[in-house]
C-alpha cells in the first residue's frame, strides 16, 4: 500500500494514533534502521528507555540489514542499489 499522506518524511515521532498503532509504525522503524546503515547517528539512551519506545525495534532491524549487507560484502544501501541496477 503507498503512503498517501503528502509531504510525509518518516519519523520515529508519531503524528497520530492509527500511524502509531499500524503499518505507518512498522515503515518508520525500517526508515529509521536504514537510514542508521548509511551512517545516520544513532541516540544515546539507556537499555531500558530504548525498550519502552522503538528504539529497540530499530536497533534489530539495523543489525539484521547490517549483517546482511555485511554477508555481501556491502557497505551502505546505495551500494546495494548499485549492484542491483539502481542508481542510488
Amino acid at each position: 500500500m503507498e503512503e498517501t499522506r503528502s509531504g510525509w518524511k518518516p519519523s520515529p515521532v508519531f503524528s497520530s494514533m492509527p500511524h502509531s498503532m499500524g503499518r505507518g509504525s512498522r515503515e518508520d522503524i525500517v526508515w529509521e534502521a536504514l537510514e542508521r546503515v548509511d551512517g545516520k547517528p544513532a541516540p544515546s539512551m539507556g537499555a531500558m528507555q530504548a525498550a519502552m519506545g522503538n528504539e529497540a525495534q530499530i536497533r534489530v532491524v539495523h543489525d539484521v540489514i547490517r549483517r546482511y549487507l555485511d554477508t555481501q560484502g556491502l557497505q551502505s544501501t546505495g551500494e546495494l542499489g548499485a549492484r542491483a541496477g539502481r542508481s542510488e
